[in-house]
């Protein structure tokens, strides 16, 4: 799942309140962004990586060499607006959005190969494949879309806007979260209504498992809680922490950890079944930046959970080593 797109504004609000974490060495440590960056979004076999600089045009980087592969741009003289992002499974498509608009581009030429006036948009995510798209908007509906034939195949109501959105990538389901403080499953084979669950606060973020056995959601500046997606939803674990606000996460391909990234700089490894944080650490920024902070706009742990890479608001992406 991809930078779930937020309000920066309002993120910069929370990021005062900062969680605790560790000053550890990263691995390694990359600048894509001087000016800092509104979106961004890593491919989930970690090689690619797309920014939406501050002031300037999107960019995709090969990961590996660190190296700019092409810039994007949805309209001629477009620029510093794109605020979301989400790769297919291997990393061949990316489909990156503005707030009034949406684009499909190859990553092996760079080309444009579908593009989609749509307004109101708020976040992003596509199938594995990356043939459909679920979008999410401020129009109090998420939207799944078949970017092939160019056609909306479900619609997903909600009764405030939609903030939030993740595809399980075995096809099996979509979540979405909204200001009406639900998280809300749907099946993707008929587009019914599964099941709700109520944070008693707009949601921030919603989160699938690959395999759609998991749905992570997370309240802002709330709880965050991982239900497990049979049946009605069971319980499975409170994150141990309340008040916190997270804007990316990713499940390890095992299910037994969940990465997450907080509006507020930290970056915390969290066990799934019983809810215990295992580790938590700091992102480096700018000297320059005050207050000392960073929105994680999004991670990804490799295919052991060995590594982790993460890219923040201020520019800089870093790849960490877990204990």
């Amino acid at each position: 799942m991809c930078f779930r797109t937020r309000n920066l504004l309002s993120l910069f609000i929370i990021v005062l309140f900062s969680g605790c974490g560790e000053n550890r060495q990263a691995l390694d440590t990359w600048v894509h962004a001087d000016t800092g960056s509104y979106g961004a979004a890593i491919s989930p076999n970690g090689k690619y990586l797309m920014t939406g600089a501050i002031g300037g045009y999107g960019r995709v980087w090969d990961l590996a060499k660190n190296k700019v592969m092409f810039s994007l741009q949805h309209e001629e003289g477009s620029e510093g607006g794109m605020i979301g992002g989400a790769f297919s499974e291997r990393g061949s498509v990316l489909v990156t959005i503005e707030q009034q608009s949406l684009a499909r581009w190859s990553t092996k030429t760079g080309r444009l190969t579908g593009y989609w006036a749509w307004p109101n948009l708020t976040d992003i995510d596509i199938s594995a494949d990356g043939r459909y798209a679920l979008i999410g908007s401020r129009d109090n509906q998420a939207v799944y879309f078949d970017m092939v034939e160019g056609k909306m195949r479900y619609v997903f109501p909600h009764h405030e806007k939609v903030t939030s959105v993740s595809l399980s990538k075995d096809g099996r389901f979509a979540l979405t979260g909204s200001d009406d403080w639900h998280a809300s499953l749907w099946s993707l084979k008929d587009g019914k209504h599964l099941w709700s669950k109520n944070l008693k606060y707009k949601i921030s973020l919603v989160e699938l498992s690959d395999d759609g056995e998991y749905a992570l959601a997370n309240a802002f500046i709330g709880d965050a809680h991982v239900y497990s997606t049979k049946g009605k939803g069971k319980l499975v674990s409170r994150l141990d922490e309340i008040r916190m606000t997270l804007v990316s996460a990713d499940f390890s391909d095992n299910n037994r950890i969940l990465a997450t990234g907080r509006a507020a700089k930290s970056i915390d490894i969290w066990n799934v079944a019983s809810g215990a944080r295992a580790q938590a650490w700091l992102p480096k920024v700018k000297e320059s930046v005050q207050p000392d902070s960073a929105t994680i706009l999004d991670l990804k742990l490799d295919a052991d959970a060995k590594t982790l890479i993460s890219e923040s608001s201020t520019g800089i992406g870093q790849r960490w080593a877990l204990k």
